[in-house]
């Protein structure tokens, strides 16, 4: 029996790649690719790649339109794809959005399941629950007005997106006259044992800390956590946060 390719996102921002790798046995795996597309792009790309050669195919097994999908989460199963289209004034679509899409556990093919607003703009990044029932969505929001959000999205059993449910937001620290003179929510994750959220705000030099728990309240199923924050040096500028494998550092 063929072992199925493995699926790995890559993301690209302009010349900025990284890969997100996943244990694999088999040579024969698969990219998915997002990218800016103010340039030739056209978002989306499936590519084939051997991790024995590092070759990359140059001609895609799949191309799908999509605005600028400069973020990809790919749910734990590998059956999920959701991704970040970030849109803002000035750009063709100015409607921050974020899209869900389904993969087909044969051929890998994306489907489109559907797609949402961000109610924000920028949304650079996102992540999933631990148990794959909300997605975390970081709006960063280039303009000074409204500024940066991290939103909160329901996900169906059947991997749809729903409307936001919650909204949050924090006063900056304004250090930096030009870069921190509204909130700008740059990555939002998870803690290890899926309790706790913690968000990254460039804008205010803090990382948010929030308890997560939807069985008690739905509508909002974040709440500030005590301490609720992690005051870091002045104009430091957060953007991102790894756990360690055991879940002891950050």
């Amino acid at each position: 029996m063929k072992r199925m390719p493995k699926l790995w996102p890559l993301l690209i921002a302009g010349s900025i790649g990284a890969i997100g790798m996943q244990v694999a046995a088999a040579e024969d795996r698969q990219l998915l690719v997002g990218s800016y597309t103010a340039g030739q792009s056209q978002g989306l790309y499936r590519l084939s790649f051997d991790s024995a050669t590092g070759h990359i195919s140059p001609k895609p097994l799949q191309v799908i339109k999509s605005e600028n999908p400069s973020w990809l989460t790919l749910s734990k199963d590998q059956q999920r794809l959701f991704v970040v289209n970030e849109n803002g004034p000035g750009q063709k679509d100015p409607v921050g959005r974020v899209s869900s899409y389904a993969i087909d556990p044969k051929s890998h093919e994306l489907r489109l399941i559907n797609q949402v607003q961000s109610l924000s703009n920028e949304p650079t990044h996102s992540s999933l629950s631990l148990d794959a029932s909300h997605l975390f969505v970081s709006n960063y929001s280039v303009a000074e007005d409204p500024g940066g959000t991290l939103a909160v999205l329901p996900v169906g059993a059947d991997g749809a997106l729903k409307p936001v449910v919650q909204m949050s937001s924090h006063p900056a620290s304004r250090v930096n006259p030009e870069r921190q003179m509204s909130a700008h929510v740059h990555s939002t994750v998870p803690s290890p044992d899926g309790r706790y959220v913690f968000s990254n705000d460039l804008g205010a030099d803090k990382v948010f800390v929030y308890r997560f728990d939807p069985k008690a309240n739905p509508d909002l199923p974040l709440t500030p956590a005590t301490p609720a924050f992690v005051q870091l040096p002045p104009g430091s500028g957060p953007r991102h946060l790894l756990f360690s494998a055991d879940g002891k550092h950050a």
